[in-house]
């Protein structure tokens, strides 16, 4: 299972959610496994959960990554990574640039193939989806 931690101006004003088999980044939503519920929303570079607004999120469990095409086709896994986070849109791997959402295009710009996917998928390592 995995946990996604949101954060905002100070860690006290953070909330976790979780634990998830896996969480899917689409568009301007979070969702989460297993079933797939909205559990965030993203407008003004800022995410909503339970009617708070948080400007990053991340991950400290390990985890792997992969991305997902409109037809439900995906990438090999990235990872295992012991950390993640994002923010406004950019997203670090171990403290390396890995993917930046693209705004205008909805789409995520993943450095490692330089290709763009519309679905980022996280989960935790060993798990498959």
């Amino acid at each position: 299972m995995v946990q996604l931690r949101m954060e905002g101006v100070s860690a006290a004003y953070s909330i976790t959610l979780g634990p998830a088999p896996w969480f899917r980044v689409a568009g301007n939503f979070i969702r989460q496994g297993p079933r797939g519920t909205i559990v965030a929303t993203y407008y003004n570079h800022q995410w909503e959960v339970q009617s708070r607004f948080f400007t990053r999120f991340e991950c400290r469990d390990p985890l792997l990554i992969h991305f997902e095409d409109a037809a439900g086709g995906s990438t090999e896994d990235y990872g295992a990574f012991s950390h993640f986070q994002a923010a406004d849109g950019v997203l670090y791997a171990d403290n390396k640039l890995f993917a930046k959402f693209i705004e205008e295009s909805q789409l995520w710009h993943c450095y490692v193939t330089e290709n763009f996917w519309p679905v980022l998928v996280f989960k935790p390592a060993g798990q498959m989806v």
